[in-house]
């Protein structure tokens, strides 16, 4: 059983939240979340393929919804394909006079914050889930970093593009202070990165951003005593203890948990 969740950019954080919950149940999910840069075009070819694949439509229902063209055309092209269509309301809303035959007979669930775990039983059950059962605790959500990431990470990591490559291990501390050592492989030279910083993990972005020492084994080699340190990934697969993560200019990046150390 795949869901697929459609929703306008300012209900991501509810529409993540619900996939998260499904997906903790052992429903498949598919939910839009294109890369920068990716045309408009391309991104609705992506959606209408992932609701070709997917057995349930749910829609985010709230005031900005109905405002946008490109949420109602991914309702349209459910109806043509008789996809079951599933109304997650976050708030009252009152649609527009040619939106509403779109939702005719749609269940409607209300998910304000105040009934948000009963209605998550009701959608579960709905899709063809067990409410009962217990979640996998192992998927986890980057809003609850704060609460789940801190702990010491090894980090691995490769670029094919410019032939880097290198590991090291930091410690992320629940104040969201980052202390990390890198040590970089390029052309055969290894440089260690001795880090001091802030890390964030927000929707599908990591970053950790300070100040870096850097050693090399060159002599007399002539470096700053600091520098900026800035390190901005896409998050690519997000679980308690492992994150895989790339970045623009062709990084591959795992942080994986090491030993007892979470939280």
């Amino acid at each position: 059983m795949t869901v697929y969740i459609c929703y306008c950019y300012s209900d991501t954080r509810l529409a993540n939240k619900i996939a998260l919950d499904l997906l903790r149940r052992g429903l498949n999910i598919w939910i839009d979340q294109s890369a920068e840069g990716v045309s408009a075009e391309t991104r609705r070819l992506d959606q209408v393929q992932g609701i070709i694949e997917s057995d349930q439509f749910v829609l985010i229902l709230s005031p900005t919804t109905i405002t946008s063209e490109e949420t109602f055309d991914q309702v349209r092209v459910a109806l043509e394909r008789n996809r079951p269509i599933i109304v997650a309301q976050r708030q009252e809303t009152e649609l527009l006079r040619a939106q509403a035959p779109l939702l005719k007979g749609a269940p409607i669930i209300d998910f304000s914050r105040a009934r948000y775990d009963e209605a998550l039983r009701e959608l579960i059950a709905m899709v063809g889930g067990d409410p009962d059962a217990a979640p996998d605790e192992n998927m986890v959500d980057a809003e609850e970093a704060a609460h789940w990431l801190p702990g010491e990470w090894r980090l691995r990591f490769e670029n094919s593009r410019n032939g880097t490559y290198g590991e090291g291990q930091f410690l992320f501390e629940a104040s969201g202070k980052a202390i990390g050592l890198v040590i970089i492989q390029e052309e055969g030279l290894p440089m260690e990165m001795q880090i001091l910083g802030q890390w964030w993990l927000m929707d599908n972005r990591f970053s950790v951003q300070g100040e870096s020492k850097m050693k090399v084994p060159v002599e007399d080699a002539v470096l700053p005593e600091r520098f900026t340190y800035s390190l901005a990934l896409r998050v690519v697969e997000l679980s308690r203890n492992e994150i895989k993560l790339s970045s623009s200019v062709g990084d591959q990046v795992i942080f994986s948990r090491l030993g007892d150390s979470q939280p």
